[in-house]
C-alpha cells in the first residue's frame, strides 16, 4: 500500500466516523479494503493526534467533534478562508504556523476530509470532461454505492455532468441503461482508449447557464476582482478556480461562449483569456459590436 493510498483511507476514515450512520469495525475494514487490525491502527492515530474517537451503543465507532461553540467563534466557513489566507503567507512565519495549528485543531478536522473530497472532485470533473470531449468511455473504480454500503466499478459511456457538476448522467454498459454517479463517491476515473459507441443526446448547462453541442475549453487568468465576483455569482465554479504563482487562474468547460463571454466583456482589464484562439476571437467580434447578448 502506497503512502497515498494509506492517506486516502485515514481520511476515508474520518468522514465515516464524522456523520452517520455510524459502523462497526468489520464494516469500516470492508469499506476501506483494509483488515479490522489496520482500522485499529488507524483509530489509533486519530486519538494521539488529540481527537476523541468513542464508541455508541453496538461498537459502532464515531468521531467527536465540535466545530463551534456559541457566537464568539468563528464558523467553518470563515475557518476555511482564513485557512486559506495563512497558507499564502511566507512559510516559518511563527504567526502564521501558530494561528494554522489552532485552526486545524478546532475547527479543521472535518474540512479537511472535505478539502480531500473536493480535491478529487475537481480531478474527476477534469478526467471526465476530457473524456466527454474526447468520446472516450470510463471506468469509474470504487465506486460507492450507499444502498449496499459496497464500492465497485462501473463501466459507462459518459454523456453530461448535472446539477452544477455534482453529478454525471451516463450510460452504463454493464446494467445496459442510463443512470446518475454523484462524483464525491468516485474512488477513481480510468479514461479508456474505447469510443463512445451510442449516440447520446446532450441537454447539460455549463457554469453560466448556457448549453451547446459540445463541452468547450477554456482558460483565464483572473484578477483578484474578477475571482471573487465570478465565485460570488457562480459558486459552482470554484473547483475550476486555483491559484498558481501568486494569480487566479480558470481552467474549465463551458458549452457555448455567450455565457462565459458576457462575464469576460464585463469586466475589461480584469481577465485575460489564456486559451483558446477561438474564444479570442469572438470577444474580439463581439466587442467589435458593441454588444455580446
Amino acid at each position: 500500500m502506497t503512502d497515498q493510498q494509506k492517506l486516502f483511507r485515514v481520511f476515508r476514515l474520518i468522514q465515516l466516523l464524522s456523520q452517520p450512520p455510524y459502523r462497526k469495525v468489520k464494516r469500516l475494514a470492508e469499506i476501506l479494503e483494509v483488515d479490522a487490525r489496520t482500522v485499529y491502527r488507524y483509530i489509533q492515530l486519530l486519538e494521539k493526534l488529540g481527537y476523541g474517537v468513542d464508541k455508541k451503543p453496538g461498537d459502532r465507532y464515531f468521531l467527536q467533534v465540535e466545530f463551534s461553540a456559541g457566537d464568539k467563534l468563528i464558523d467553518t466557513e470563515e475557518a476555511g478562508f482564513l485557512q486559506d489566507l495563512l497558507w499564502q503567507a511566507p512559510a516559518g512565519h511563527p504567526l502564521r504556523d501558530r494561528l494554522l495549528h489552532k485552526l486545524n485543531r478546532q475547527y479543521m478536522l472535518a474540512p479537511l476530509a472535505q478539502s480531500l473530497s473536493k480535491f478529487n472532485i475537481y480531478e474527476h470533473i477534469r478526467a471526465l470532461g476530457g473524456a466527454l470531449e474526447a468520446e472516450r468511455q470510463v471506468i469509474l473504480h470504487n465506486y460507492y454505492a450507499p444502498s449496499s454500503e459496497t464500492l465497485g466499478s462501473r463501466h459507462l459511456e459518459p454523456v453530461e455532468f448535472m446539477q452544477g457538476y455534482t453529478y454525471l448522467w451516463a450510460y452504463d454498459l454493464d446494467k445496459q441503461g442510463y443512470r446518475q454517479f454523484k462524483l464525491d463517491r468516485i474512488g477513481e476515473v480510468e479514461v479508456l482508449d474505447a469510443p463512445i459507441a451510442g449516440e447520446h443526446e446532450s441537454h447539460a448547462l455549463d457554469l453560466f447557464g448556457w448549453t451547446g453541442p459540445a463541452w468547450l475549453p477554456v482558460k483565464l487568468r483572473l484578477s483578484s476582482y474578477a475571482q471573487n465576483l465570478l465565485l460570488e455569482e457562480y459558486p459552482d465554479a470554484r473547483p475550476f478556480v486555483r491559484t498558481f504563482k501568486g494569480q487566479a487562474l480558470f481552467d474549465g468547460i463551458v458549452r457555448d461562449w455567450r455565457g462565459i463571454g458576457r462575464f469576460v466583456l464585463g469586466l475589461p482589464g480584469e481577465v485575460e483569456v489564456m486559451e483558446p484562439e477561438g474564444f479570442r476571437a469572438y470577444l474580439r467580434e463581439r466587442a467589435g459590436r458593441g454588444k455580446w447578448s
